[in-house]
Parts: structure tokens; C-alpha cells; sequence
């Protein structure tokens, strides 16, 4: 199995640290912190830009988060966040979240900065190993690259909790702001994977405006989730070489313009030990390309789902498992197919509190996620394996 570095975990051992700010009456500063290292194989493809036919140790996350409480009602937090997945992340830092907010009452609260983007089950709280059985999230819905660009956004929210008597609580978030995203994403990596030549040579911000609703039922541990997002003119250029041979200099300049929408609705259900999960999630992109030649429109529609069951045996063992599947109108990726369809089992370990090891594995049919063109230039639809080893420390 893997382990933590020795300073991995000989940090994690330290309680979450309360500092006082120069020795004044502030409230105090709240410090947590995890690092996570993960382990790839697989058995035919490439996957999550990864040489994992090999094996690969490109599979890293760690952050640190601070927090504070400077008046009623009030909290200030912020976290930096580092990945490695494949061509994406690269161990370049930034800020994940940073934000500030007020809750007047139950009904209602205030909050912004660089927020958390409320979507689903799992997309604000990604990063939160400990909150998950699984190594990997189903990626149709939760892909690993994109983490820079699908969790937060600079702007606001409003969020609250509305009692309905005999019929449960209804929560809900409605939040807008600005996506921004440079050349260096995991999203400028997997649009430059998909095309046959060329790159992105930058991105304009996108306003982005959604919300949240969660029907708590009044079944104990039964809710029920519908999200909505819709971005505004998700702006990007392009650079593609037209000369031939390869050393002709000769380039031609696309600009890209996109308007985004999305859906994802959700049920979770936690009865004794078990946890049970399904989410839908769909989202259209509606795109005009622009070349010296003209414009040229297109209209994509992505799709997936999941169904998800877990087991908490004991304190120390949970076991899980999902199904998913993941359509793409139209593939991203030249001389890919068009669907992936993914069954994963999961066997979580929880040593001490402060440190989980998990070991999964998943049979894989379709390439549509790959995404990778040089890594896997002959593809077909039969079946492959993937092994996952992943440990996480937090403090």
C-alpha cells in the first residue's frame, strides 16, 4: 500500500491549530490542512492524461484552510489548494475559496468572495476525501481535471433553510459571479487534447449565475436535489498551425463563443449504515466558432449518471461501489467514441481518524473521457481495467 510522506504524517498528527492574533481578543484563527497521494494502472488506456498503462503516481491534492469567527453570525474562511492529475494541475498553487459571510437567521444568509459553486452531491466538497467512500468520483459528472474551473467562482450568494412543517425543509443557494480560467486549467488541457493541432491562447472570464435546492424529506436521511447553472459567453481563442510541412510558420485564429446550461438532480438516502446515491447530470453547449473563413455553429449536449451504494462495517471499513455512464452528443475528442460506461468497487480503510487508505477498481467500457489523442490514437469499445491506490492524511 502507499504511504504518506513522513512529514504528511507527522503534520496530520497535529490538532487543528487556534492562533491568536497578536496577542488581542480576536477571535481565534482555525487551521486544518490534508494531503492526499493516489496511485493509477490500467490495463489498455491512458486515462486522466496519465501514462497509467505504466502505472502513475500523478494523482496529488493537498490544501490548507484557515477559518474564523470575528462576529456573531459571521465567518471568514479561505483555503489554498494544489493538484496533480496528468497534464492537468501541475503542482501550481491558488486559491481555492475565500470568502465571508453572514447568516441573519435560519431563512437566510449572505455570502461572498471567491465562493464554493453549489452543484450536486459532491461538487463543492470534492476535495474532502474524508466525506467520500470512493478514489474517483464518477468522472462523467466530477472529472478530475476540471476541478479549477468547476468548483468556484468570484462573486456572491444567498442560501437559507425553509422549514415545511409535516412536509420536511427545503435548503437552497442561488449564486452568481465570474469563472476564471488560465491557459495553464486542466480546461485549457482538455480542449487542447481534443483538437487534431493547436492550442488555446487565452480565456475571457465567464459570468456564470445558478442555484441549488434540497428537499430534506420528512423520511430520516432522505433528500432530494435539483441544481441549475447557465454561463454566459464562455469566451476562448485558439491557435491552429496550417502550415505544411510542420516547420511552416503559417497559423490561422479561431475565437470561441459559448453559452453554457446545466442540470443535475440528485437523491441521497443514509439509513443505518448504508448510503445510498443516484445523480443525473446533463449540459448543453451552444458554440459559434469564428475563423477568417466565417462562423461556424455547433450545439453539444454531454450527459451522465450514476447509481452508488455503500457500507460502513465498522469503524475502520467501509466497502462501496457505483455504476455510471457518461453520453456525449458529439465526441470532443477526433476518432473517439461517444459513450463510457464504468462499474467501480471501493474498499475504504480508516486506520486512525486523521488518515483513510482506499484501494478500487473499476471495469471500463467506451473511451469518451479519455480525451488524451496522443497518448491513445487507436481506440475500440471493448472492455479495460483500472487499479486506483489512494491515502490521505488531514490535520
Amino acid at each position: 500500500m502507499l504511504l504518506a510522506s513522513p512529514v504528511a504524517l507527522m503534520v496530520c498528527r497535529l490538532q487543528a491549530a487556534d492562533l491568536n492574533l497578536l496577542g488581542t481578543n480576536m477571535p481565534p484563527l482555525d487551521f486544518h490542512g490534508f494531503v492526499s497521494q493516489g496511485f493509477l494502472a490500467t490495463t489498455k488506456y491512458n486515462y486522466l492524461g496519465n501514462d497509467t498503462k505504466d502505472g502513475s503516481f500523478q494523482f496529488t491534492e493537498a490544501g490548507l484552510n484557515v477559518s474564523m469567527n470575528p462576529l456573531p453570525r459571521t465567518r471568514i474562511e479561505a483555503q489554498g489548494f494544489l493538484y496533480d492529475v496528468g497534464e492537468s494541475g501541475k503542482y501550481q498553487p491558488f486559491l481555492d475559496y475565500a470568502s465571508i459571510e453572514y447568516t441573519f437567521n435560519d431563512y437566510l444568509g449572505l455570502r461572498g468572495g471567491r465562493i464554493r459553486r453549489p452543484q450536486g452531491i459532491y461538487n463543492d466538497i470534492q476535495d474532502v476525501d474524508l466525506a467520500r467512500t470512493y478514489v474517483l468520483l464518477p468522472q462523467g459528472i466530477y472529472d478530475a481535471r476540471s476541478r479549477d474551473f468547476s468548483v468556484s467562482l468570484d462573486g456572491g450568494e444567498v442560501f437559507g433553510n425553509l422549514p415545511l412543517s409535516n412536509a420536511g425543509a427545503l435548503s437552497y443557494e442561488a449564486y452568481a459571479g465570474y469563472i476564471n480560467v488560465g491557459t495553464d486549467s486542466g480546461v485549457a488541457d482538455r480542449i487542447n487534447n481534443s483538437l487534431p493541432v493547436g492550442k488555446v491562447t487565452s480565456f475571457d472570464p465567464m459570468l456564470i449565475a445558478g442555484s441549488q435546492l434540497w428537499w430534506n424529506t420528512p423520511v430520516d436521511g432522505l433528500r432530494f436535489g435539483t441544481a441549475f447553472g447557465y454561463g454566459f459567453n464562455f469566451d476562448y481563442n485558439l491557435n491552429l498551425p496550417t502550415g505544411y510541412p510542420p516547420p511552416d510558420p503559417s497559423s490561422v485564429s479561431l475565437h470561441a463563443s459559448s453559452h453554457i446550461t446545466l442540470q443535475q438532480y440528485s437523491a441521497e438516502y443514509l439509513w443505518e449504515n448504508w448510503t445510498f446515491q443516484a445523480e443525473y447530470y446533463n449540459i448543453q453547449n451552444n458554440q459559434h466558432t469564428t475563423s477568417p473563413a466565417g462562423t461556424t455553429p455547433s450545439f453539444v449536449v454531454n450527459y451522465a449518471w450514476y447509481a452508488a451504494a455503500a457500507y460502513r462495517f465498522n469503524k475502520w471499513l467501509e466497502v462501496g461501489g457505483y455504476y455510471t455512464e457518461y453520453y456525449a452528443d458529439q465526441p470532443m475528442t477526433f476518432g473517439s467514441d461517444t459513450s463510457q460506461k464504468d462499474a467501480a468497487l471501493s474498499f475504504r480503510f480508516d486506520p486512525k481518524p486523521w488518515w483513510v487508505i482506499k484501494l478500487e477498481g473499476h471495469y471500463i467500457r467506451g473511451t469518451a473521457l479519455l480525451d488524451d489523442n496522443a497518448d491513445n490514437p487507436v481506440r475500440n469499445d471493448n472492455g479495460w481495467f483500472m487499479l486506483m491506490l489512494k491515502t490521505t492524511v488531514s490535520f
